[in-house]
């Protein structure tokens, strides 16, 4: 047992001595030096040699003591290293070195830091001998506004404590600044504090500032902590984060506000797109943005907007349900080709005869006979036998398909066709080449033939999947008449779809690729995007565009979104400008000079400083590695954790970190752990919607490991405990290439803390490595040059043994011979090959700096073109509220204005246009609105889309100008409504209200064509979930998905909505054979429920989930008092239950035991009824915003004289 404990400890002090080199930033001579002076020292002690030194060794480097910090004179090395711990562990930095250390940077105005110092030695040295004292009176201006700050800070902040000379450089800095600046502050130097101070200078100065924080936890959180502090100097403070209308306005009122890009973009739109009153008295005065490296450079492009109901976008879900099955019927080959949906030759060849016209019947019937498919009797009957000639080839062979294409080509020359099989490992074998005489006009073919009449089209690239994909779903949605005018039949979609298509087709592809724990996650009831590569946050509040969310739902089945038409938007960068040159941030990581210079061009020159550490930073990072395949790797990474979280004979156990690029590979790394390392000290952190607080609130332990996502890195303050701290403090293990350097510090910025020691590491994978790194690694350097080579670790692992021998000899006789050899052995082994790690890293900095030029020449100027055309269309908008033409039609025109705008942006913008002269869009806007407005004081539909016509309808029955509203539905139906249910309800509404001669025929007539239309769309339904559940066939899924109870709902509803209607037809029908009169009543959409549920309790045909859910809402209907006119249901009902939950919850102790019993009796029961309940108040909601705004009941009204009257007629 000793011999082995001893082999380990000399493993070990090589490893430490190697260590010194590569990592402490030690030279060679350095460390062969103090190993000298070591070795002599240990002379006159009794201790174990390896053990007495490494621990020696362990403390310069968990201190980061450097060779200039020590002195060998004495020969008492080991004095001058206790001492040097001490003073680094305790000494904080003076004004003067901080100072000193900004004056280095080279990038600071002499005279502002001249009075930087000035200040802040004033303000501390009052701070220091008054500590009792509010007020210092000889202290003016600036000097006054920060010792009353400071003091605040000491008497009404969280943790009571007077601000650091680091805190109050960073103050001044910002407030001296004539305009925007920012500002680096390591981690764990108290950001949160300088924020406040400035902004509560900026209000003491009369302003208004706005602070952003990276999320709204910590926006919340921060409005609370400071909310004493700001108190203290009178100002008033409030976060803008799930907010009223009204709260937001009140919000507003105040000086400080706190929030995130998202709720200020937010709310900016909500009272200049919306007219919401929230902050119509609040100028962009100033801005103070806190992890402003992230929003200004990993978040610049991304675009706000307020989510609104756009009903003709629900119609395009049949349409990608359609592609959604189509793409997971294609199959890709290793080789690289992707083979289309099996379908039979003769379809193929219908579609190629149809597209050529110049491809007659005859010849087709001609080519069969020859071909020996049909008989020559065959040609007298040329139109009947075209058909059946492609049909003969439904149950052709191989050879007899050959012999068809190949007659097909001698006869059509425009076509070369490649013929595959099959092969027996399921590649593609070339079976023939059938090519025409003259080979440069031609168009290629290639085909995969299957027997038995089947086929496969084989595309060689994705770009070639569409043109030949898109025909099978534009023949799916046209009707017959709508093929003549090759038009889709979807009211107002037509450009849409013809324009969009080949973007839907790759957003499906792409779908097929992302991986679930990767790009997304599942989050409540649908699919939620990750910020895997740069925050590691689940963003549950933002979606895909393209079609591709609604693909990522299809294929898990949860439930399905419609696509978002944006009407309205702010970007990040859109956002900042409006502080124009009052914008201020904080952050841990600036970032390196190409990304500083593209800040300063993007905001006009603004400034920035690093802020030096209050503390000498304790950082010690380890030499990277990069591993060749993925299984060693994992292997490593397990190996290194294990070895820093156990004790060894020089320190305690430590606590990791463990950062991951993916959940998956998270997940992964933790059930691998698990086998050598017990669950309880295994922490998994990687989704933001878990319950994190027993990481993120507690003391990490020694032996402890978190595995994590990026949601570990930025934001994140792990406390460790003193035991971790004294044995090397957290060791955090970087396991990928981080997209760029600020992330990969932001990582690294979790441990050595405050003054605390802490190491990191890098070991990544060469497999992972994405194919533009290795693109960018390929044009400097070969992939294989960074791995590690077997060569030169065994020529490594040779000089540790021979070195560990010379020790061992000189321990034993303490010759000068034996002290030669031995520092001769140690010389050699410190003699080694620098990693290649920096290599990936210059390649991963040349990408960025590659994105970064895209940012400024496209991705800027796009975004800001986009901007200015919304500009345009507000401007238009504010002569829409102000001009009184349309005052009794306003929501109406506006709502289909929008409609308008979003699809004019749609098309005119993503076609290419954005790089054509800005002015000229803007003049096409302006004329194209002018045009819309023109037509709409017409009442005529901008464009195909009906919607207008059943909202108008609606408005005018309202006003009771019925005539007008039963034109407006006629003209909907006119149009070719995509759902006819709507406009046919509404207008014998109208029709029954208005009364006319034949009144009731009428009614009677769209009643019941609405009732055939609810069979209809159920059908549609029933399409969508047949296309979705068929691509799903490698996946079984057990009981009912999240998609089918969607549907199920929107049946319900529209099942409700049948027996509303049959009930009217009955009631007509016997009114029309007894010669009477009905009486109507209207009713808000949601009284259909308690229809159904008198309905469903006489029959007794329904679920007890379902009736529990219908009662609850009928219970609802009578306490809440709704009226027909009531909008936002859902938020409604959400209050009204709130207060009974909070009445029950105070009585909870009077419950008797019947009601508990029965409670547990229908606990599952009532558990799906409120879900069941939460859908169909977002489906009244939405039949609502789809024009279904009133429903009616009609009592039958007989007198004598009409019956009679209709008996003797």
């Amino acid at each position: 047992m000793v011999v082995l404990k001893m082999e380990s400890s000399e493993k070990l002090l090589s490893s430490r001595l190697l260590s010194l080199l590569k990592n402490g930033q030690w030279g060679k001579d350095d460390v062969v030096n103090l190993f000298k002076a070591l070795a002599k020292e240990f002379n006159s002690s009794n201790e174990d040699f390896h053990t007495w030194l490494m621990k020696i060794l362990h403390q310069v480097e968990i201190h980061k003591i450097q060779m200039s910090d020590l002195t060998f004179q004495n020969g008492k090395i080991v004095d001058h290293v206790k001492a040097k711990m001490n003073e680094i562990g305790t000494h904080e930095k003076s004004l003067d070195d901080i100072v000193d250390e900004i004056h280095q940077q080279g990038n600071i105005d002499e005279e502002m830091m001249s009075q930087v110092k000035d200040i802040v030695s004033s303000v501390s040295e009052c701070l220091r001998f008054s500590e009792s004292d509010s007020a210092a009176p000889h202290l003016q201006g600036i000097k006054q506004k920060l010792f009353k700050i400071c003091k605040a800070v000491q008497t009404r902040s969280k943790d009571r404590i007077t601000p650091r000379v680091t805190q109050m450089v960073s103050w001044c800095i910002l407030v001296l600044s004539k305009s925007s600046r920012l500002v680096q502050v390591l981690t764990g130097e108290g950001k949160s504090c300088i924020v406040a101070m400035f902004a509560a200078y900026q209000a003491m100065m009369g302003k208004t500032p706005d602070i952003i924080s990276s999320s709204p936890v910590l926006a919340e959180r921060d409005a609370k902590e400071w909310f004493d502090f700001y108190k203290e100097l009178n100002v008033t403070v409030d976060s803008n984060i799930n907010k009223s209308e009204r709260e937001l306005k009140k919000c507003y009122e105040c000086k400080v506000v706190y929030g995130t890009t998202v709720s200020f973009a937010a709310d900016w739109l909500r009272q200049r797109f919306l007219r919401q009153d929230v902050r119509s008295e609040r100028a962009f005065q100033c801005v103070i943005v806190d992890e402003v490296d992230s929003l200004m450079l990993d978040k610049g492009l991304e675009v706000v907007y307020l989510s609104t109901e756009i009903p003709l976008m629900e119609s395009l879900n049949g349409i990608l349900a359609e592609i959604w099955l189509i793409i997971n019927q294609l199959k890709r080959l290793e080789t690289g080709e992707i083979l289309g949906p099996v379908q039979l030759l003769s379809q193929l060849l219908s579609e190629i005869i149809t597209e050529n016209k110049n491809i007659d019947q005859h010849s087709i019937v001609q080519m069969a006979v020859e071909a020996g498919i049909m008989p020559i009797k065959s040609l007298k009957q040329t139109k009947e036998n075209m058909t059946n000639a492609l049909k003969q080839l439904d149950n052709a062979s191989v050879m007899q398909m050959v012999a068809f294409l190949t007659i097909f080509v001698k006869n059509i020359p425009i076509y070369f066709i490649k013929l595959y099989i099959e092969g027996p490992d399921g590649t593609l074998q070339k079976l023939q080449e059938i090519s025409p005489a003259d080979t440069n006009k031609r168009q290629e073919i290639s085909v995969l033939l299957l027997g038995n009449g089947k086929c496969c089209v084989v595309h060689s690239e994705e770009d070639s999947l569409d043109p030949s994909l898109r025909k099978k779903i534009k023949k799916s949605y046209q009707s017959e008449s709508a093929k003549e005018l090759n038009k889709s039949r979807i009211p107002g979609l037509e450009d849409l779809i013809s324009g969009k298509m080949q973007t839907w087709f790759g957003s499906a592809l792409l779908a097929t690729k992302l991986t679930l724990g990767h790009e997304y996650v599942l989050h409540g009831e649908g699919v939620a995007p990750v910020d895997y590569s740069s925050t590691g946050v689940v963003q549950n509040d933002m979606r895909w565009g393209e079609g591709l969310q609604q693909f990522l739902e299809m294929k898990h089945q949860t439930k399905l979104s419609n696509m978002t038409l944006i009407t309205n938007f702010m970007s990040n960068v859109g956002l900042f400008k409006k502080y124009t040159n009052q914008i201020y941030g904080i952050t841990g990581t600036l970032g390196d000079q190409t990304e500083l210079d593209m800040v300063k061009k993007v905001y006009n020159g603004i400034d920035t400083c690093e802020i030096p550490s209050f503390r000498q930073r304790k950082l010690y990072e380890l030499e990277g590695m990069i591993i060749a395949e993925e299984d060693e790797w994992i292997q490593t990474i397990c190996k290194v954790v294990k070895h820093q979280v156990t004790p060894t004979v020089y320190r305690g156990p430590r606590a990791a970190l463990i950062i991951c690029e993916t959940i998956n590979l998270a997940e992964m790394f933790h059930k691998t752990l698990s086998d050598t390392i017990s669950l309880v000290n295994l922490k998994l952190y990687v989704n933001n919607n878990l319950d994190n607080s027993t990481i993120t609130n507690s003391t990490v332990q020694a032996g402890v490991v978190i595995i994590a996502t990026n949601l570990a890195g930025r934001g994140t303050d792990l406390k460790v405990s003193g035991s971790v701290n004294e044995a090397g403090g957290l060791f955090v293990m970087q396991t990928f290439l981080p997209l760029n350097d600020r992330v990969e510090q932001q990582a690294f910025g979790r441990t050595a803390r405050q003054g605390n020691p802490g190491s990191a590491q890098i070991i990544m994978c060469a497999s992972h490595f994405s194919d533009n790194l290795k693109l960018m690694m390929g044009e400097k350097t070969s992939l294989t040059s960074l791995l590690s080579c077997p060569d030169n670790l065994s020529k490594q692992m040779s000089k540790e043994n021979v070195f560990e021998k010379a020790v061992n000899r000189y321990l034993e006789n303490r010759s000068s011979q034996n002290h030669d050899a031995m520092i001769s052995a140690l010389t050699a082994l410190l003699t080694t090959n620098s990693g290649n790690l920096e290599k990936a890293k210059d390649a991963r900095n040349t990408g960025v700096k590659n994105r970064l030029s895209g940012f400024l020449e496209k991705d800027i100027p796009e975004i800001t073109q986009k901007e200015e055309l919304f500009s345009v269309y507000l401007d238009f908008l504010d002569n829409i509220y102000e001009d009184d033409i349309f005052s009794d039609q306003r929501d109406v025109i506006v709502s289909s204005l929008h409609e308008c705008w979003g699809l004019w942006l749609l098309m005119y913008f993503s076609q290419e246009k954005s790089t054509e002269k800005i002015t000229s869009l803007k003049e096409q806007l302006k004329g194209d609105l002018l045009s819309a407005k023109q037509k709409l004081l017409s009442k005529q539909s901008p464009s195909s889309m009906v919607y207008y016509y059943i909202r108008a309808g609606n408005n005018l029955r309202e006003q009771e100008r019925l005539a007008e509203s039963i034109e407006m539905y006629t003209k909907a139906l006119e149009a070719g409504a995509s759902v006819e249910i709507i406009p046919l309800y509404n207008r014998a509404l109208a029709t029954i209200m208005k009364k006319n001669t034949g009144y009731i025929a009428k009614a009677l007539a769209d009643l019941e064509n609405a009732d055939k239309a609810i069979n209809s769309y159920k059908s549609h339904l029933a399409h969508i979930l047949a296309c979705v559940k068929s691509s799903r066939q490698d996946l079984t899924t057990e009981g009912d998905t999240l998609l089918s109870k969607q549907f199920q709902m929107k049946c319900m509803i529209v099942d409700q909505l049948k027996i509303n209607i049959q009930d009217a037809v009955m009631k007509l029908k016997r009114t029309e054979s007894r010669g009477g009169n009905v009486r109507l009543l209207d009713k808000h959409t949601i009284f259909l429920a308690e229809d159904s549920l008198k309905r469903a309790i006489i029959r007794r045909d329904m679920s007890l989930p379902e009736r529990l859910a219908l009662i609850v809402i009928e219970d609802f209907i009578k306490r809440g008092e709704i009226k027909r006119r009531d909008v936002n249901l859902a938020e409604k009902f959400a209050l009204l239950y709130a207060e009974d939950n909070t009445k029950r919850a105070e009585r909870r102790g009077d419950v008797i035991l019947t009601e508990r019993l029965l409670f547990l009796l229908l606990e599952d029961s009532i558990h799906s009824s409120q879900k069941i309940l939460q859908e169909l108040m977002l489906e009244y909601e939405h039949i609502r915003s789809l024009g279904l705004d009133t429903i009616f009941t009609l009592d039958t009204i007989f007198s004598l004289m009409g019956f009679l009257s209709k008996v003797f007629r």
